[in-house]
């Protein structure tokens, strides 16, 4: 699976590939996934007046949407905490679908 991963700065290959990795394993709790894209975002943190990154990750099912949105001051961080979040749906999803 290719994960579409929008920025509005050169992503580099280590936090690419990172990206790859983490959202690649998705496929354990959903192999019919259609389309995963990923944007990082650069936003100012007015109270520590600090640079903080932002991550929005979303992945597409058949018939359902899941979305996460992460904020931390490295964006190795921000990956993690997307994709866990995004697992959680999906694993919630999947216990619901199995119960009907």
């Amino acid at each position: 699976m290719k994960v579409q991963v929008n920025a509005t700065f050169q992503v580099n290959d280590y936090l690419n590939e990172l990206i790859q990795e983490k959202v690649g394993k998705l496929t354990q709790y959903a192999n019919t996934i259609t389309n995963a894209e990923m944007y990082l975002k650069i936003g100012e943190n007015r109270h520590r007046h600090a640079e903080e990154q932002i991550v929005e990750l979303r992945i597409d099912i058949p018939g359902h949407t899941f979305f996460a949105e992460e904020r931390s001051d490295v964006f190795e961080k921000a990956v993690a905490a997307a994709t866990d979040k995004v697992k959680r749906q999906m694993r919630k999803h999947k216990e619901q679908v199995a119960g009907h």
